[in-house]
Formats: C-alpha cells, sequence, structure tokens
C-alpha cells in the first residue's frame, strides 16, 4: 500500500469540499483541528474563511500556498522547507494550495472552531486578477 493509500486509511481521510481529504481530530467552541492532504495532482480550490487558520506541516512535499486579500494582488508561501512549518492565514483571505511534490499532509487549527457555513468557494474559474501562475 502507497504511503498516500496508507495515510487516507490510517487517518479515515474523506474528501473535502475545496478538494484534497481531511478529517476532523479536535474541535470544541474555542477551536477546531483537521488533517488535510493533498495529493501531487491535486490542489485546493480558491476559498476563504470567516475565521483565523493556522496551517502546520507535517509530511510529504513542501506545501505552496498562495494567498490574495483583495483578490488581485496575491502571494506565495511555502511550508515544509527551509525551516518553515507554519503558516497563519488572516480571516477573509483567499487562498489556494498545491503540493511541490507526491503530496502533502498539513494540518489546519481554525479558531473559534470551524463550521462549514465558514467556507466560501470561489466560482470554478474564479483567481486573483494578477494570478500568473497554473495551479
Amino acid at each position: 500500500m502507497s504511503i498516500i493509500k496508507s495515510l487516507i486509511y490510517q487517518h479515515k481521510l474523506k474528501p473535502h469540499p475545496e478538494g484534497g481529504y481531511y478529517a476532523e481530530v479536535f474541535k470544541t467552541k474555542e477551536a477546531s483541528q483537521i488533517y488535510f492532504l493533498l495529493e501531487g495532482h491535486q490542489h485546493s480550490h480558491w476559498h476563504r474563511i470567516t475565521k483565523n487558520e493556522t496551517l502546520h506541516f507535517y509530511l510529504g512535499s513542501p506545501l505552496i500556498i498562495y494567498t490574495s486579500k483583495d483578490g488581485d494582488e496575491f502571494q506565495t508561501n511555502e511550508i515544509g522547507a527551509k525551516n518553515n512549518f507554519i503558516l497563519n492565514i488572516e480571516k477573509n483571505t483567499w487562498f489556494a494550495m498545491k503540493p511541490s511534490g507526491t503530496f502533502s499532509l498539513i494540518g489546519c487549527t481554525v479558531a473559534p472552531a470551524f463550521e462549514f457555513e465558514d467556507l466560501e468557494l470561489a466560482p470554478k474559474d474564479w483567481k486573483p486578477s494578477k494570478f500568473n501562475i497554473n495551479l
């Protein structure tokens, strides 16, 4: 069994609406945490949430994260390389992610706790107007 299939099985990961796989591992009113896995051929759809989110790198290839506060300009960040293992995403910031290699396993912590009504998926072909990278 491949490491990806093993992680999906071992952690009971299921498909996430933004792409990839996830499993909720902790939730109170104050905070929630999930595992989130993207395979090398996957990327997360552009989305934003109404709460602050912290991404934690765990395993696999470094993860590239694209962010845009205004839907125009964008920034590129990476976790999992060069001693960068955590990235904070400010509430209402658009972002999308893709692994730089075969897969990336991260954790996502949201405070107060994430609810699916906090999630806004961008329209199917939306991207920041100055985004010139293919996901």
